[in-house]
């Protein structure tokens, strides 16, 4: 409890920062994004002049031609990103029903939360995804997005009632939804982002709804070859948010491939410390259990039971800080990389290829 305390302030107050610096730069966000150019070559206003004598004849985003015209760079407004993702996220666990499943018979679920203790429970993730995205107006930009998650594991240790470690891997797909929205007080950048998104696992019958939020705030540093060209730094914070409740199963043999005769020995031992305060039906799930284990250590066939379960489960730190970077060679290549790891639970890396392209013209016929 005293670790968790800790944690939750030291994230919140930097939490709460960023969020009042993005309501007030919404406040003041039409008044201040008269950029200065006064450190800027001559090729560089040339550039910014030529906006202003643009003719921009792209449906996206509304409004696009009014922003050119006061000399305003925006990026083009459809884009493609391919993005590669690793995570390792702190997972608390409560509410706990376990149950055993077999070809002629089923036990449970019943609840075992005041059997099973965990030390810790850490899930890995890796994923590749695509998002396709739209500005619909030069500060609003919405998305969607397809992800493949080839390996998924989850760490599991366990403290009682006997001591194991289980590292079960999984794979699936996920797909979701997102909006973001932009603006800028003087040299400075914000950004306000939202997404979505359903992850169907191969090891859970229910699909996971996962809310991410983030707030970055950054800075250009243009390039002095080109106007296209330039590099973006940023910080920030991001909270994820999951649904409670999972259900699912998975092969007896796979949570515990490798359990020795010892563990079983211990487990039979510690029965006095918990199994005389179960109910008969708890009682029959424990005595399953631990019989097909002991089956499993023997040689015995047992490829086909599975452990059935429901749990509730959380991220033990909503909230951790980030950084990022992003290079942008022209308007229609970027390359970028964030990392989210100001958090004792979480650490995460991102690199993304982005293209980027005008799309429809309003104006049939003119020139791009």
């Amino acid at each position: 409890m005293k670790d968790q305390y800790k944690r939750n302030t030291l994230i919140h107050p930097w939490a709460w920062c960023c969020l009042l610096l993005a309501m007030m730069a919404a406040s003041r966000q039409a008044p201040a994004q008269n950029p200065s150019r006064k450190h800027l070559s001559d090729k560089h206003n040339n550039y910014y002049d030529s906006l202003m004598k643009m003719d921009y004849d792209r449906v996206f985003p509304l409004l696009g031609d009014k922003v050119y015209k006061k000399g305003f760079d925006i990026p083009w407004p459809f884009g493609i990103m391919i993005n590669s993702f690793y995570g390792n996220q702190g997972i608390d666990i409560s509410d706990i029903k376990v149950g055993i499943r077999g070809a002629d018979s089923t036990f449970g679920p019943v609840d075992l939360s005041n059997v099973i203790v965990f030390d810790d429970v850490n899930a890995k993730a890796w994923n590749l995804n695509i998002r396709a995205d739209m500005y619909v107006l030069p500060f609003l930009n919405v998305y969607g997005l397809l992800a493949w998650l080839p390996h998924a594991s989850t760490k599991v240790e366990l403290s009682k009632p006997v001591s194991l470690t289980s590292n079960p891997s999984q794979s699936g797909w996920a797909y979701g939804f997102g909006v973001m929205g932009a603006g800028g007080v003087g040299p400075v950048w914000l950004q306000g982002d939202y997404n979505a998104t359903w992850a169907d696992m191969q090891l859970l019958e229910n699909k996971v709804f996962t809310q991410v939020v983030g707030i970055r705030m950054g800075h250009v540093f243009p390039s002095r070859k080109s106007a296209e060209k330039n590099i973006s730094l940023w910080i920030g914070m991001m909270g994820i948010f999951i649904n409670n409740n999972t259900v699912g199963e998975i092969k007896l043999a796979d949570v515990f491939p490798d359990i020795p005769q010892s563990k079983i020995d211990e487990l039979k031992n510690s029965y006095s410390q918990w199994y005389d305060g179960l109910g008969p039906a708890q009682k029959k799930v424990a005595d399953k259990i631990v019989s097909k284990l002991q089956d499993q250590v023997n040689g015995l066939p047992v490829d086909d039971i599975y452990i059935t379960y429901q749990m509730n489960k959380s991220v033990k730190s909503k909230w951790a800080g980030l950084m990022g970077a992003q290079y942008q060679f022209s308007k229609k290549w970027q390359l970028r990389t964030e990392c989210n790891f100001i958090s004792s639970d979480r650490f995460s890396i991102m690199l993304s290829l982005n293209y980027r392209f005008l799309g429809f013209r309003e104006k049939p016929g003119k020139a791009p």
